[in-house]
């Protein structure tokens, strides 16, 4: 799911393509890491919560970064 949304962002492109940024489908894979993490919480080991924990703020605050841009 990270690699999807930094590809959606614009920090990753197809080999010989420019970066596409598409924020609605950034938006909806953040979104889905954190019903993951609803749906872990409580199952999870502290090393895997803390990787899931940074995951979404770095996406969530790369996502703000972005959209800036675009408003």
């Amino acid at each position: 799911i990270l690699t999807q949304i930094l590809f959606y962002l614009g920090d990753l492109s197809a080999r010989g393509s420019e970066p596409n940024v598409n924020l609605d489908m950034a938006k909806h894979q953040i979104d889905i890491l954190g019903i993951l993490e609803e749906k872990t919480r409580g199952n999870l080991s502290e090393e895997e919560k803390m990787m899931l924990d940074t995951a979404l703020y770095e996406t969530r605050m790369r996502y703000v970064s972005v959209a800036s841009q675009y408003t």
